[in-house]
Parts: C-alpha cells; structure tokens; sequence
C-alpha cells in the first residue's frame, strides 16, 4: 500500500503551497486544486484518502462539493475548513468527516488532518475540531 493521498481544495496559493510542504515531507500524496471543480475532476480520476475543503471554494459551494465528493467516494474523509460555523448546515455537518472553523494555526490543521486519515475521531465526535 502506497503514501495516502490527500486532495486539497483551497483558492488561496500561499495556504496550499504551505499545506502541500508540510504533508509531502511527512510522506503523504497531495493532489491541489483551486476550484470545486476542478477538484472534483481530480477526485474523479484519482483514489484519494482525505479531501481538505474550503467552504468558501470559487465556482460551487462547499455543501455542493461535499455532495459530489461523497457521490464519487463515499469513504472518502472531508475535513471542512470554514469561516463559521454559522454558515454550515445540519446536512453537511453529518456528511463532513470534521469541520475546522477559521481561524486555526498550522500545526492545528496538520494534526487533524492526520487525525482524520488515521480516523482517530469518536464515532459520536462532534465534528467541529478545536
């Protein structure tokens, strides 16, 4: 079995190219995209382990996305990163694997980005990740 992939869906280069550093270093896969869609056609053409998902993607909202993701691969775990929790419905918090709400510092969402692709959460977790 190969390095775990994760698939990182960010608008924001500085955040994925940081993201992308720190986990290839640590062994991991990292596929990027800066859209929803263009993430989603990664997906579709790659075994991914976690999908990273801004919310607030360009082109199609995180709730959108999310369906789509968990259509193509529903094992597949989704951290959601989000401005607040306000913004997040009841639906997409039951099919998000942990939502991180912004603002979090690196170490933060590195370590439960391997939290979830080691799926270290509680089955009855509340999945909003401090």
């Amino acid at each position: 079995m190969g390095p775990k992939t994760i698939l990182c869906i960010h608008d924001r280069n500085g955040f994925v190219s940081v993201f992308r550093s720190y986990f290839e270093e640590r062994g991991y896969q990292v596929l990027a995209a800066s859209t929803g869609m263009e993430g989603l056609r990664l997906l579709k053409r790659t075994n991914v382990d976690a999908v990273v998902l801004d919310y607030e993607a360009r082109e199609m909202s995180g709730a959108a996305a999310l369906q789509v993701i968990k259509g193509v691969s529903p094992q597949t775990q989704v951290l959601i990163l989000s401005g607040a929790k306000s913004k997040i419905s009841p639906d997409v918090r039951h099919a998000a694997t942990a939502i991180l709400v912004k603002v979090f510092s690196a170490p933060e969402l590195m370590r439960n980005v391997e939290r979830i692709l080691k799926k270290e959460l509680p089955e009855n977790f509340c999945n909003y990740l401090a």
